[in-house]
């Protein structure tokens, strides 16, 4: 093998090893890019189960706000078809 001829092999592996440490960087770059984007999952989906808690409790509380209507609703149509309120039972002490 001539001189030449190492000179280029020899240029040909430091090309090769420059090459493996760029990918090797590139896949550091690409691992920690997946952490955090994987912490922002984690966190984006706890923000999503609070908000589901959170729809829900509001959920119950309108529908516990619609009875209540439909309570005043009933007691208004009685007071209208009567004629007269109702008579209610005043508490003890009254």
């Amino acid at each position: 093998m001539s001189d030449q001829e190492l000179d280029l092999l020899e240029e040909k592996i430091d090309n090769i090893l420059r090459y493996c440490e760029q990918l090797g960087s590139e896949r550091n770059d690409l691992l920690r890019q997946t952490q955090e984007q994987a912490s922002q999952l984690n966190e984006l989906e706890g923000k999503l189960a609070r908000f589901e808690e959170e729809r829900e409790n509001v959920r119950l509380r309108v529908s516990e706000l619609l009875g209540k209507i439909e309570q005043i609703d009933a007691f208004s149509k009685e007071f209208e078809d009567t004629g007269t309120a109702p008579q209610t039972v005043a508490p003890p002490g009254v």
